[in-house]
């Protein structure tokens, strides 16, 4: 029960959210995070944001938790599983690369909240199957699918990096857009954040470049 109590009032401050524009909380030149898509750790136009973020739990493996703009994962029980939506025809001829996100500045305005090592496990599942807003759970995830073969070991605040990249794939004609998704879990680490693009992006996105 105290377990609980400390979870639920952790979740509780950290979806509040800044009366404050978070816009205007920064000023001068601030410098996000890079890596070697996002050389100024911007986002470029054509890049595809999560759609949709479902968290599910191994302690609660039948219950289905609404869709949600946070992700929430905790130690050995709660994992996010991300969608993303690919226009195929933006896709025709590109390289896919899945990017995360995280600038240190968010953790003052109440984006995220992280405590623990940054040992993480990505889990990919099948291309055009996702996560379904109030059926998937825990025990019902969507069907397997490749996995990225060399994701960063850790995450940690004020990085950006490149969990996968490979061509793109999507055969021209296919139905658009396709769903392409994943779960991050943890096995020593609180992390919940709110995907967003503000100042800095923060969370899960996949940066077309060229093939």
């Amino acid at each position: 029960m105290k377990t609980f109590a400390i979870l639920s009032a952790l979740a509780a401050s950290t979806l509040a959210f800044p009366t404050t524009p978070i816009s205007s909380l920064f000023s001068g030149n601030i410098q996000c995070p890079a890596n070697k898509v996002q050389p100024d750790g911007k986002l470029p136009v054509d890049s595809i944001s999560t759609s949709l973020l479902v968290q599910i739990s191994a302690k609660e493996p039948n219950t289905a938790f609404p869709a949600s703009d946070w992700a929430k994962i905790t130690p050995n029980d709660f994992c996010t599983i991300f969608n993303l939506e690919l226009p195929v025809d933006k896709t025709q001829g590109k390289v896919c690369n899945l990017v995360f996100d995280f600038p240190n500045i968010w953790e003052g305005p109440g984006l995220f909240k992280f405590y623990g090592s940054g040992d993480f496990t990505f889990t990919g599942y099948a291309i055009g199957v996702g996560a379904q807003n109030g059926t998937t759970t825990y025990n019902n995830q969507p069907s397997g699918g490749p996995s990225p073969p060399n994701p960063p070991p850790t995450l940690q605040p004020g990085n950006s990096y490149v969990v996968n990249s490979a061509p793109c794939g999507i055969p021209e004609g296919t139905p658009s857009p396709v769903t392409v998704s994943g779960s991050l879990c943890s096995s020593d680490t609180t992390f919940i954040f709110k995907q967003s693009d503000v100042v800095c992006p923060l969370g899960f996105y996949v940066v077309l470049t060229d093939a």
